[in-house]
């Protein structure tokens, strides 16, 4: 069964518009500059800032399935993914146990070696705990695969990257689906520019911008004051080193990223149908249905001045002009599953309840909706005067 948390933390994340930037040197990391892509004519525009800064995608040597397939010492076809049921599978043509052998256990197989099963002309090994959702940081990471009837073995990950999530690990650049925008990332641009797979970006559980690198590729100078600012960056942070990776954190929040402290508060549909109707004679009516639009109203608390973290002018100033009225705005039901969000109606024969782009969790109560915000004004009045959180209402009509 998926993961079932009645109360998760969400994110709202705005598009992201660096049109401007094409083609820009947007920092130089040791003597190397990295630039942003060349857009074409209306490119540049990216769904909200995980998409920015990863495209929701790992380079196909870093992904689960490159990872497993570049340790391995015997078998082919080795590929890692999230199943039917929600949970992390690892697949071979060769019968084979897997067992956790680091601190952590991100994949969900327990302390105990799993077997793989018999499945067609492959071996399916599938984990028996639900995935960790959230921030992935693999430094402890550390799965042994042991070939059974034989004496070979190897260990995966290799590359112990700071990763956006699981999903994010899993899936490859390789991947072709409706989530294949075709825009290169921050990310991608960094690792062609030093043609060193050893470097991740993701946006923190608590919505700043991480970058994790290979220390010897050298540290990052900002060129581009838009970008900078952009991902919460001041220029002046310093990261920290372990392992021989460095660690580069954002001093400030990335803009258009919103993820409070706590739990929405209430979220209910509204739907509205539009029509044409003409009253006849003798009564009753004839209509001719044009389409329905389905709104998600959000409400929830806004970390303030006395709260665990002050977002009251960041979400006026860095996230609202990002996001008025008619604006695409990404609402995570359940921050750290980057999944598009599915009814459970939507499941079908040629479309699983889970995959690496749906979540169809609670029938759909969790996952990403995409969607375009509607609220044109705010009164954002603090209760009792007290300057710790404030009730905010959101309209976000579903894409």
């Amino acid at each position: 069964m998926p993961l079932n948390n009645p109360a998760p933390q969400f994110g709202l994340l705005t598009a992201q518009d660096v049109r401007d930037l094409s083609a820009v040197k947007i920092f130089t990391r040791g003597a190397t500059a990295v630039n942003m892509p060349t857009f074409s004519t209306g490119e540049g525009v990216y769904e909200d800032a995980v998409f920015l800064v990863n495209a929701r995608e790992s380079a196909d040597d870093n992904s689960a399935t490159g990872q497993v397939d570049a340790s391995k010492t015997f078998g082919t076809g080795w590929a890692v993914t999230i199943n039917a049921d929600d949970k992390v599978t690892v697949t071979s043509d060769t019968e084979f146990t897997i067992t956790k052998s680091g601190t952590d256990d991100p994949l969900g197989f327990g302390s105990s070696a799993v077997s793989s099963v018999a499945s067609g002309s492959d071996y399916v090994a599938t984990a028996v705990n639900d995935w960790t959702r959230g921030a992935l940081d693999l430094t402890n990471t550390t799965y042994t695969i042991d070939e059974v009837g034989g004496a070979a073995s190897f260990t995966f990950p290799d590359v112990k990257l700071k990763i956006q999530d699981v999903t994010v690990f899993m899936r490859s650049r390789t991947t072709s689906d409706a989530d294949d925008f075709g825009l290169k990332s921050i990310e991608q641009v960094d690792q062609e520019a030093l043609t060193s797979d050893s470097i991740a970006w993701s946006i923190t559980d608590d919505g700043h911008a991480l970058c994790h690198y290979l220390t010897t590729l050298g540290d990052i100078t900002w060129n581009s004051d838009k970008m900078r600012d952009k991902l919460g960056f001041t220029g002046d942070e310093t990261p920290t080193t372990s392992g021989g990776f460095s660690t580069l954190i954002s001093t400030h929040k990335v803009e258009g990223v919103l993820i409070p402290s706590r739990p929405f508060q209430a979220h209910h549909l509204r739907v509205t149908n539009q029509s044409q109707a003409r009253r006849l004679i003798g009564g009753g009516y004839v209509s001719n249905h044009i389409g329905s639009y389905v709104t998600s109203v959000l409400r929830f608390d806004l970390d303030a001045l006395l709260d665990a973290s002050n977002d009251y002018k960041h979400f006026t100033n860095r996230w609202l002009n990002l996001a008025s009225m008619g604006e695409r705005v990404n609402f995570y039901q359940g921050w750290g599953d980057s999944r598009r969000s599915l009814r459970t109606a939507q499941t079908t024969a040629s479309q699983d309840a889970y995959d690496l782009l749906y979540t169809s969790e609670d029938d759909g109560e969790y996952g990403r909706l995409r969607g375009s915000m509607i609220t044109s004004e705010l009164e954002l009045t603090y209760p009792l005067g007290l300057r710790r959180r404030v009730p905010v209402t959101v309209e976000i009509e579903h894409v």
